[in-house]
């Protein structure tokens, strides 16, 4: 075998290889289920790392006493959140789990920390027989492949100044798009800026 045609067959394989990857990225993203998450925050860019918005919602902190499911969670632990839509369109969890789930749509992520908070309870009310209780919460910190965004240095920048408005009056106005196929490895799709979607094309 020559070299020349050694090379094309190498570039060959690869070319597929890639394809397949490509396909298969496509097909998981347009085959999942579609959910729309609140964004809560965001950090910009990273002139190191090219135009991204690290991306902030209320998956990567969950209060494990205030939902449904497991409690207990290690770092490095996988997790999976059971997620539900709301009156608004908004996606929400439900239940958290160290195994995945039989029934529901779920996103699949990973533990970074996991700690209790008890705090005291608060002053009694002059009069109430009843005294308010102690607070308990689990903070479970995770992160689920979707909190950093890369974009084009355009939408970066429309990003930025949508979210930095959002934090300073208050409006909820950018929401994330994802697909959840039956592993619940979420892949973005794109955002929803005021009412109006922006899916991000694959080539």
């Amino acid at each position: 075998m020559s070299h020349l045609l050694r090379l094309s067959l190498i570039a060959a394989a690869m070319t597929a290889f890639l394809g397949y990857l490509v396909t298969s990225h496509a097909n998981a993203r347009a085959g999942g289920t579609e959910v729309v998450l609140d964004v809560r925050g965001y950090d910009p860019r990273d002139i190191f790392l090219g135009h991204y918005s690290l991306i902030t919602t209320e998956l990567g902190q969950l209060d494990a006493v205030a939902l449904a499911g497991e409690d207990e969670f290690e770092t490095g632990d996988p997790i999976y959140v059971v997620l539900a839509p709301g009156s608004d369109g908004n996606w929400q969890p439900v239940s958290l789990h160290t195994m995945r789930p039989d029934t529901g749509t779920f996103i699949h992520g990973f533990v970074r920390s996991s700690y209790r908070v008890d705090s005291e309870p608060t002053e009694p009310v002059p009069g109430e027989a009843v005294q308010p209780a102690p607070v308990h919460r689990i903070w479970v910190h995770a992160r689920f492949n979707i909190e950093r965004y890369y974009a084009s240095r355009e939408m970066a920048q429309e990003l930025d100044e949508h979210l930095r408005d959002m934090r300073l009056e208050g409006i909820q106005t950018t929401r994330l798009i994802l697909s959840l196929p039956p592993n619940g490895n979420a892949i973005i799709k794109g955002f929803e800026i005021d009412g109006v979607r922006r899916i991000d094309r694959l080539w």
